[in-house]
C-alpha cells in the first residue's frame, strides 16, 4: 500500500490520528503486522526526544547483548531500518507540527487552538505548542500575555517561567513577563503552580500575582481581560510594570525610566490616546514627564 511508506502517514498513525477508514485499509494490508510487531518490541524505548541515533545504538548494542548470550533476536535486521525510519518520520512530524504564535509591540492576535480553544495573545506576547497529539496533551509554553477560553477536556497546562497555570475548562488570563507573573480567573477553576510556593486555587473572580518574590491574592470584578476593550488595568503593580505596558501597547520607548522610584500603581489607562494614558499613571502618581509632538516621552527627576 503506497500511502502506508509515506512518514506522514506513519506518523499519523503512530499518534493515533488516521481517520477510521485510513486506519480499516492499513490494518488490512499486508505490511500491518509487521509494523505493529515494530512497535510493540519497541514501546519500552526512550524516544522522546527522538534522538534516531541514540536510539539505534543502543537498539544495535542490545542486539549484540543477546547475541553473545545465545538469545534469540527479537527484532530482525530488516526491521531495525523500518523501526529508524518510524522513530524519524515521528519526530520530524513533531517538529513540522510545532506551532508558534507572536505578537508585535501594539498588537493583538487571535487563534483557535487544535480542541477549539480560543487564545487572544496580548502585545509582544509569544506562545508554542504541539500540534501532534494535541487533543490527548494540552500544553503549551506562554511568554507575555495571553487571555484563555479553554475547552472541556483532557488538563489544560500553560507553562511559563515563573510557573504552571493547569485547568479542565474555563477562562483566564496568564502575565508572565520580567519580574512579574499574573492570573486571573473570569470563569471555572484554575490552579497555579508557582516555581517556590504550594500550588494555589483561583475560582471565579479571583487573582493571583509574584513580583519579586512577593505574592499577592485579590479579587477582580471583570468578566474579561479590560485589554481587550483597549485598556490595560493593575492592581498594586509596579510603577515599572506599568511604564513598560505603555511602552508595549504605544509602540514607544520611554527614556529617563532610571528616574523612576519604586511605587505601585492600582488603576487604569487607554490604549487609544497617549497623552491621556500618560496623565492616567503620571500625573496622578506624581511623576514629571514630557510628551513632545513626535510622541517622544522623557521621565524627568523628581
Amino acid at each position: 500500500m503506497k500511502q502506508n511508506n509515506d512518514t506522514t502517514f506513519l506518523a499519523k498513525w503512530l499518534s493515533g490520528e488516521l481517520s477510521d477508514s485510513e486506519l480499516k485499509e492499513f490494518e488490512s494490508s499486508s505490511e500491518y503486522q509487521e509494523y505493529l510487531e515494530i512497535t510493540k518490541a519497541l514501546e519500552h524505548a526512550e524516544l522522546p526526544d527522538y534522538d534516531v541515533e541514540a536510539n539505534l545504538n543502543a537498539t544495535f548494542h542490545k542486539i549484540d547483548s543477546q547475541e553473545q548470550k545465545k538469545v534469540k533476536r527479537l527484532i530482525p535486521y530488516w526491521a531495525i531500518g523500518i523501526a529508524a525510519s518510524l522513530v524519524l518520520c515521528l519526530g520530524i512530524y513533531t517538529f513540522f507540527n510545532t506551532k508558534n504564535y507572536s505578537t508585535q509591540l501594539a498588537e493583538q492576535l487571535q487563534f483557535e487552538l487544535p480542541d477549539g480553544s480560543e487564545v487572544t495573545l496580548n502585545s509582544a506576547s509569544n506562545i508554542e505548542f504541539a500540534a501532534l497529539n494535541w487533543k490527548k496533551n494540552r500544553e503549551l509554553s506562554l511568554q507575555g500575555e495571553a487571555y484563555f477560553n479553554v475547552k472541556k477536556g483532557q488538563t489544560f497546562t500553560v507553562n511559563t517561567t515563573y510557573g504552571k497555570v493547569t485547568v479542565l475548562g474555563t477562562s483566564f488570563t496568564v502575565n508572565a513577563r520580567d519580574n512579574y507573573f499574573n492570573v486571573m480567573c473570569y470563569h471555572g477553576k484554575v490552579k497555579v503552580i508557582t516555581t517556590n510556593n504550594e500550588p494555589i486555587i483561583l475560582t471565579k473572580g479571583k487573582a493571583f500575582s509574584l513580583q519579586k518574590d512577593q505574592t499577592e491574592n485579590y479579587t477582580i470584578q471583570h468578566t474579561t481581560p479590560e485589554w481587550l476593550s483597549d485598556q490595560s488595568s493593575f492592581y498594586n503593580v509596579s510603577i515599572f510594570e506599568v511604564v513598560q505596558e505603555i511602552e508595549r501597547q504605544y509602540n514607544i520607548t520611554i527614556s529617563g525610566k532610571q528616574n523612576l522610584k519604586q511605587a505601585y500603581f492600582t488603576g487604569r489607562f487607554s490604549h487609544t490616546n497617549l497623552d491621556t494614558a500618560l496623565k492616567t499613571v503620571f500625573t496622578a502618581m506624581g511623576i514629571p514627564y514630557n510628551l513632545d509632538k513626535n510622541k517622544n516621552v522623557v521621565i524627568q527627576n523628581y
